[in-house]
């Protein structure tokens, strides 16, 4: 008699990470395998509550299978999948993106509520460039907005990994902000302008990654 507490080999997946070999029972993205096996990935969109976006492009790994970078959280492993986390082509991939998010980003990390819990500001750091290429270009400047008596938005550090609009969209069900614009014009913003009222909105200061959306009545209090 077969004993149902043993998995079925045929729903077994057999990947190797880093040339070391794992086993997963469910079809996971390899974000959530190395996640799993504590393997670090730098992220900024990806969260284990909200929908993948695949918006930040941090998260790259090297398949062997395939020519280009992959990103990890949009990426679903199978068996027999080789992938590499620390290659000299994932380095160069990750410090691409940081230079391509810190090129509009501005420099107020001294004023900046977030200063020294900013998840920019650590991958930076572990993963970015020493030099910058952009330097000499006007950095883009966005109006802020006013959509809440909680929530204060510094949009010009916005960096598009759209978990905001993900938790209006699919959590909180308030549907007021959207990634609005394409390109050079992509912007965090609303079609209605009403204030948020909805009594789940003040979590969006915990989900932004860096300082876009602070919180108001905290503002210059304190810093860690």
């Amino acid at each position: 008699m077969k004993n149902i507490n043993t998995p079925d080999s045929k729903y077994l997946i057999d990947i190797n990470i880093d040339n070391y070999s794992f086993v997963f029972l469910s079809p996971y993205t390899i974000f959530q395998a190395c996640l799993e096996k504590r393997i670090i990935i730098p992220h900024f969109c990806y969260h284990n509550r909200l929908k993948i976006a695949g918006n930040c492009r941090a998260c790259f790994v090297e398949e062997k299978k395939s020519v280009k970078p992959s990103i990890a959280c949009a990426s679903s492993i199978y068996s027999g999948a080789e992938i590499y986390t620390s290659t000299e082509l994932v380095f160069e991939a990750r410090e691409a993106t940081l230079e391509y998010l810190l090129i509009n980003h501005p420099l107020d990390c001294p004023i900046c509520d977030q200063g020294g819990e900013c998840d920019l500001q650590d991958q930076s750091i572990i993963y970015g460039s020493d030099t910058g290429r952009f330097y000499e270009f006007k950095k883009r400047a966005v109006e802020n907005k006013n959509y809440s008596p909680l929530i204060k938005f510094f949009l010009n550090r916005c960096i598009h990994c759209a978990r905001c609009t993900r938790f209006s969209h699919d959590v909180s069900g308030s549907h007021l902000i959207s990634l609005l614009g394409r390109g050079y014009n992509s912007e965090i913003s609303s079609y209605t302008y009403k204030f948020f009222i909805d009594e789940l909105s003040g979590n969006m200061v915990d989900l932004c990654p860096v300082g876009a959306l602070t919180s108001k009545p905290y503002a210059f209090s304190a810093r860690i």
